[in-house]
């Protein structure tokens, strides 16, 4: 051993002592702060270092297995955390007819919640959607969670109620899962609520490849058929100018990719243009569905915006009119899935509506009650 002089702290025992007692604060602050909490489910396994602010990567210990039972109490417990939980439960076909009653959008006054795919009360939901009393920015995430079979609670805010939620959303905007990491963290834009559902319920493809090529053709999809986001009848896609498009319009409407961003070409062959570039992955693929062999999120979006112009008031014959057989084909085989079907006939789906008024209007699947 080397001499006593050369280690001054164990050669005077009063510093020693010092350093007994610093170890001790170390420890007992480590056992208190939320910077050494176990990590929850789905949580990162980064934290903020205190004196960057930057992420960086730290080791955490992983969190104990715990039986289905005491999972499902915990869930239970943080779903009061962001949720109102207060709210009262919606009747379906009550909140049709009410949603008939006050004509438009802009009358309606309801705030609650419908639960949806077999939950039999709030405590059962997996998510927690919030959105007005119609389908529009909801209805891919609605057709996912309809796929995926999840207990779901649907909070309905109409219009006039909207001023109490909106300060409290993140961007002021709607729809929102709220309480997504049963910590109060809303998610909203429907883009990212769209890809954060299809990591959690597997639809976003099998692999690395598959998930770039869905995000790939869900883009394509938002700056075409969803009009940058902006709208779901705009210049760059519109069921009612499919609807009113002509034998010209078909014949000599050419190719998206063939087309420069900036042209004259008429609403209807814009979006004629936009639907056949889904024909021709169909073509070329020779899949049942736009990446493999199993749906994803860009076919619910796709599916969505065929199954509306399908309506009796659009285009019900667009597959035949248009030239889009495997749309067509697609289109069916999606509404044949026994969760989808399920839905498009459930009175949880909110009544369609006609533009500029904001109308509620009976459609497939979906009677006035």
């Amino acid at each position: 051993h080397d001499p006593p002089h050369l280690h001054p702290r164990r050669a005077d025992p009063r510093l020693r002592r010092r350093s007994i007692d610093r170890a001790m604060r170390c420890a007992t602050h480590l056992a208190t702060s939320t910077s050494g909490r176990t990590h929850a489910r789905g949580e990162s396994d980064r934290a903020r270092t205190p004196s960057s602010g930057s992420w960086a990567k730290v080791t955490r210990p992983r969190r104990a297995m715990v039986s289905p039972a005491h999972e499902d109490a915990r869930r239970r417990t943080r779903v009061g955390s962001k949720r109102n939980v207060d709210l009262p439960v919606l009747s379906p076909d009550t909140l049709r007819r009410d949603l008939y009653e006050h004509r438009t959008l802009w009358n309606t006054s309801v705030r609650g919640v419908v639960l949806c795919n077999g939950a039999r009360g709030v405590d059962d939901c997996e998510y927690w959607l919030s959105y007005m009393p119609m389908r529009n920015r909801a209805e891919v995430i609605r057709l996912m969670l309809a796929y995926a079979n999840v207990p779901y609670a649907f909070e309905v805010v109409g219009y006039e109620r909207w001023n109490e939620v909106k300060p409290a959303m993140n961007f002021g905007k709607t729809p929102a899962l709220v309480d997504v990491d049963g910590g109060g963290t809303d998610l909203t834009h429907e883009t990212a609520m769209t890809r954060y559902l299809a990591d959690k319920l597997n639809l976003g493809g099998s692999d690395s490849f598959q998930k770039a090529r869905v995000d790939e053709l869900f883009s394509q999809y938002w700056h075409t058929i969803r009009n940058n986001g902006l709208t779901h009848a705009g210049e760059l896609y519109s069921a009612k100018a499919l609807k009113d498009a002509s034998a010209e319009d078909v014949e000599n409407c050419g190719r998206f990719q063939e087309t420069h961003r900036v042209n004259s070409l008429s609403v209807a062959k814009r979006s004629l243009q936009a639907l056949r570039v889904f024909e021709e992955i169909f073509e070329t693929n020779g899949t049942p569905y736009l990446v493999g062999d199993a749906p994803t999120y860009v076919d619910f979006a796709l599916f969505d915006a065929l199954f509306d112009l399908g309506e009796e008031d659009a285009a019900p014959d667009f597959a035949e009119r248009f030239r889009l057989p495997r749309c067509g084909e697609f289109a069916n085989r999606v509404a044949g899935i026994p969760t989808i079907d399920a839905y498009l006939r459930s009175p949880t789906r909110i009544p369609r509506y006609e533009r500029p008024e904001y109308a509620y209007v009976p459609g497939r699947l979906s009677p006035e009650p």
